[in-house]
């Protein structure tokens, strides 16, 4: 039991090319099921509980979600090429662990192709900008919330409102994962390996 909770409170340095996919993928996951969910049930009110409960409804929601999740986890990837300092020759490594998270699971059943598309988005972002040029979380937020709001199963009428909720919920997931990276990322072992993946 103290070695469980020893790793709850003092996890592991993440060293390797997988730890930081599975890192990724749990750090996305959490922000866009957390932000989609929430806003979904606020603007629904008490029709929140009948709207769960339909199956058109959660085939909706469900890719919000994952629209959501491949968002997030580019702007993750992002994040991580400036804190490990990673150049242009670190790219093919960091866009691979992108590939990684988002290959983690199936593919959803709205994209049966998978997500080239989020992949090609994801290296014309590293080629336009360097390791050095640091992230605007806020501007990213804002850009992912606009997404997510675009593919919500529920909005009202006030769309301005409703966007800024989300890009809120979005730019304050990622203040969080970028906070995290100092304790959580061993960055020489990480440099050391995504160099060797490369």
């Amino acid at each position: 039991m103290l070695a469980t909770l020893k790793g709850y409170f003092f996890p592991e340095r993440i060293r390797s090319r997988v730890e930081l996919a599975r890192f990724v993928s749990g750090e996305a996951s959490y922000v866009a099921q957390r932000s989609t969910y929430e806003f979904s049930r606020n603007t629904l009110a008490w029709y929140g509980q009948a709207a769960f409960g339909d199956p058109k409804f959660n085939e909706a929601f469900a890719v919000c979600r994952w629209e959501a999740f491949a968002a997030l986890a580019a702007d993750m990837m992002t994040i991580l090429r400036f804190f490990l300092d990673a150049g242009p020759e670190f790219d093919p490594a960091l866009l691979q662990v992108h590939a990684d998270v988002l290959g983690e699971y199936p593919a959803p059943v709205h994209r049966p192709d998978g997500w080239g598309d989020r992949h090609a988005a994801l290296l014309g972002r590293f080629a336009g900008t360097t390791s050095s040029h640091r992230p605007d979380l806020k501007a990213m937020g804002h850009r992912t919330g606009l997404l997510i709001h675009e593919c919500a199963p529920a909005r009202s009428k006030n769309a301005e409102e409703e966007r800024a909720v989300l890009a809120a919920a979005a730019t304050f997931g990622l203040i969080s994962f970028s906070d995290r990276l100092p304790k959580r990322l061993d960055r020489a072992a990480l440099r050391v390996a995504l160099r060797h993946a490369a």
